[in-house]
């Protein structure tokens, strides 16, 4: 009891500090900077199809824009400056957006940390399967847009979809250690940052154009350009990323609950395209496999297989062990792999991937294996 009111007491506390902070930056940017330029940062949103035409969602953030910095000779005070500006943002809430797809135009206000969402609704059908949003902010004429400013749509002949985490799964992040985590996030590039061997080869097999993909994580929304750029520069399948906010308020202190944030968002993906079944990829280093048994129990018949990276130490592999039995029971393949390959080899025997994949897959191991 007197835990509870103690972390009571800090949001609170922090909430004050936090708006008192913002309000005092907000106040001095309008009087020196009427007419500041403004950085419009859009994730990409997904969609449904419809019988008469599409539905779908975007959001994104809108920030006090900065002059890039003048690169240094060092490389790592130049990440460390990056990742500091990453986090260091100065949020606008109240701003008007506009966001047009085909001559539809929607409007959202950002909230007090920046955010907006944009709903549409269209009675036209689809060219393709990512449209293009045109975003514009009617009372600032001076903005710069960066991030996906597109939606996403299922193609009409997917077979399944995968939801993949991030950490430890694609990127080798070492979350187990708090300060690996650390020094790779606030050193590293995302063109430094690597890529677990055959990830690319094995996904893009998985997608055969046509199977839609989506990366839910815990990691913060500050990171989503270093992460698109990160998916982008390795060649891994594009998809909408459902990241976390990092902030105070009454509900969370610095973060949400993990756990509750990646169940809430592989539900609200489950539940948007109820006609297809899903893959679930994650690794053993965090809660992803107690999350996915829990979504294989809620979602009876709705899961393919789940492929759990292994990352953690025995102890934990041997916890694993009774979730993938509890899955087994669901009648779901739960498997905790070495690497891309044997998930790539279970994928095959159960025809979400060609069995002449393997070996393209197996070479691209090989190949990210190699020393550069």
């Amino acid at each position: 009891m007197a835990s509870e009111k103690w972390s009571t007491l800090l949001k609170r506390t922090g909430i004050q500090a936090e708006n008192a902070l913002e309000y005092v930056q907000k106040r001095a940017g309008k009087r020196l900077k009427p007419d500041q330029k403004l950085h419009v940062i859009a994730y990409r949103g997904f969609g449904v199809r419809t019988a008469t035409g599409w539905q779908g969602k975007s959001s994104g953030r809108v920030l006090e824009y900065r002059e890039a910095a003048v690169p240094s000779a060092s490389y790592l005070w130049n990440n460390l400056r990056d990742s500091y500006a990453r986090f260091g943002t100065d949020e606008l809430a109240g701003v008007e957006v506009q966001g047009a797809i085909d001559g539809n135009t929607m409007t959202a206000v950002t909230d007090e940390e920046g955010y907006f969402s944009l709903v549409y609704t269209s009675e036209s059908q689809p060219t393709g399967s990512t449209l293009s949003i045109k975003f514009n902010l009617p009372q600032h004429a001076n903005f710069q847009l960066d991030g996906d400013p597109v939606i996403s749509l299922p193609d009409t002949d997917a077979q399944f979809g995968v939801i993949s985490d991030i950490d430890d799964t694609i990127l080798v992040t070492e979350a187990t250690s708090l300060l690996s985590m650390m020094r790779l996030t606030l050193l590293r590039s995302s063109a430094s940052r690597v890529a677990f061997p055959g990830i690319a080869r094995f996904y893009e097999v998985l997608h055969d154009n046509r199977n839609p993909f989506f990366y839910v994580s815990s990691s913060p929304w500050n990171l989503y350009e270093f992460l698109t750029d990160f998916i982008q520069l390795n060649g891994i399948v594009a998809g909408p990323l459902m990241l976390r906010d990092f902030g105070i308020d009454e509900t969370k202190f610095i973060a949400g609950e993990h756990k509750d944030h990646k169940l809430k968002q592989i539900r609200t993906v489950l539940d948007t395209y109820p006609e297809l079944s899903f893959v679930l990829s994650g690794d053993s280093g965090q809660d992803d496999p107690e999350i996915y048994t829990q979504i294989a129990q809620e979602y009876p018949g709705k899961i393919l297989s789940i492929y759990i990276r292994d990352v953690s130490d025995e102890w934990r592999d041997r916890d694993i062990q009774t979730m993938i039995d509890i899955c087994k029971a669901c009648g779901v393949d739960m498997l905790l792999v070495p690497d891309s390959l044997a998930a790539a080899v279970h994928a095959s025997s159960i025809n979400l991937l060609p069995e002449q994949a393997i070996d393209s897959i197996a070479q691209a191991t090989q190949a990210d294996l190699a020393p550069a």
